[in-house]
């Protein structure tokens, strides 16, 4: 009987952002070769992709932060609201998770994520001495879970209150705590109409919310539209990818002036080590993203893989900034949502479609599509030459 051995890595190819090398699996009778690649991101793949999202908020540095004073004075992590809320240090799992598919729970996201926002207390509430009651009553021996949990609700509640105080949420609109998408997008929308008005360009079919139809078109995550023509507004969301879209790629830095664009530099020592905490989305094993293959975890620490990573980050250190001012452009844009109205018909492009039906050449071809590329933010199925060239080639 052969004995099989596990073989880490036989020989490495390597290339621009390629490394091919032969591995074989415990059991397999014959070496099976894997390609490990990475694919640079696209500007529309860094604006659609969550996982870039989430890459780009853990690794780059504001430049023009709020002030730390301001930061710790008013934000509550969501552990130690939860903590106080239940009277504890430790949270239980189930008490977070609960809390955070609230509307509490993403009322008190947004706050944080405005941050300069001073709580409005209720009439009677002192946070300073309800702080020394707790900590007498801890250095008695006593836990003081009681004061904890009006603490918790107090300072919860003042950081609602300043919200709906500066017109951000409704008073009504607190009745439950129904989480949906409808609500998340009513909110949004109210914090950033005036710096990225609704432009009328999309119109899914189960909402005529305005706030939803600016979110679909804005292209905050979450608010895709499906292939039928629903956006789902009623669902429930997940927020913390839609509130790094906004922090990222919107003037979300709440200023005196109005809202300001936060200004990036890049920790290329995080981002590093971000692209190995997200390398099973970001890098690809035989064009397959490598979370897909069931042993994957067994790749972690070959050499190869992460000389593929240290490129993937050395490749995306001196243009990731470009990158992110360019999607901040994009979604300033309206959308293509039907393309016989918005390209075909459209008075902007009479000539240049009626040039290349009658010449059909490459040069008439790529004239149209830039021209449409410019006046609308294309989703990244509709960017490509070959999809405007069906489109004029088709659609009358």
């Amino acid at each position: 009987m052969k004995k099989v051995m596990f073989i880490t890595a036989i020989a490495a190819v390597l290339s621009v952002g390629q490394i091919a090398y032969p591995i074989q699996e415990a059991g397999a009778a014959t070496v099976a070769s894997y390609r490990i690649d990475y694919k640079m991101p696209t500007v529309n793949t860094l604006e659609e992709k969550e996982v870039f999202h989430s890459l780009l908020k853990d690794a780059l540095k504001i430049k023009n932060p709020h002030p730390a004073s301001i930061l710790d004075k008013n934000s509550k992590s969501l552990t130690e609201m939860v903590g106080d809320l239940n009277g504890t240090d430790t949270p239980r799992g189930f008490m977070i998770d609960e809390f955070s598919v609230s509307k509490d729970g993403y009322l008190l996201a947004l706050y944080n994520e405005i941050g300069i926002l001073d709580p409005v207390y209720p009439q009677g509430y002192d946070p300073a001495l309800i702080s020394k009651q707790i900590a007498e009553q801890e250095a008695s021996g006593q836990w003081g879970s009681e004061l904890r949990k009006k603490r918790g609700e107090m300072e919860l509640k003042g950081r609602i209150n300043a919200l709906v105080q500066a017109g951000y949420v409704q008073s009504e609109e607190l009745k439950d705590q129904r989480l949906t998408k409808q609500f998340v997008a009513e909110t949004l929308y109210r914090l950033y109409k005036n710096v990225r008005p609704y432009k009328g360009s999309v119109a899914p079919k189960d909402s005529q919310s305005e706030a939803v139809r600016w979110a679909v078109e804005v292209g905050v995550p979450g608010f895709q539209v499906d292939a039928k023509g629903f956006v789902y507004p009623q669902s429930q969301p997940y927020y913390t990818s839609m509130l790094d879209f906004i922090h990222l790629f919107l003037p979300s830095k709440k200023a005196t002036a109005g809202w300001e664009y936060f200004q990036y530099e890049v920790n290329q020592v995080l981002l590093l080590e971000v692209v190995h905490n997200y390398s099973g989305e970001l890098l690809h094993v035989n064009n397959k993203p490598m979370s897909s293959l069931p042993n994957y975890v067994m790749l972690s620490d070959l050499p190869e893989k992460k000389k593929a990573e240290t490129q993937l980050s050395a490749s995306l250190a001196p243009i990731i900034i470009e990158m992110v001012e360019q999607v901040r452009r994009e979604v300033q844009k309206p959308r293509v949502w039907d393309w016989r109205t918005d390209v075909i018909r459209h008075p902007s492009f009479t000539k240049l479609v009626s040039e290349y039906r009658k010449t059909k050449s490459q040069k008439a071809l790529n004239q149209v599509y830039q021209t449409v590329k410019a006046r609308y933010n294309l989703f990244d199925r509709q960017d490509s030459p070959q999809v405007m060239k069906n489109v004029l080639d088709r659609i009358r």
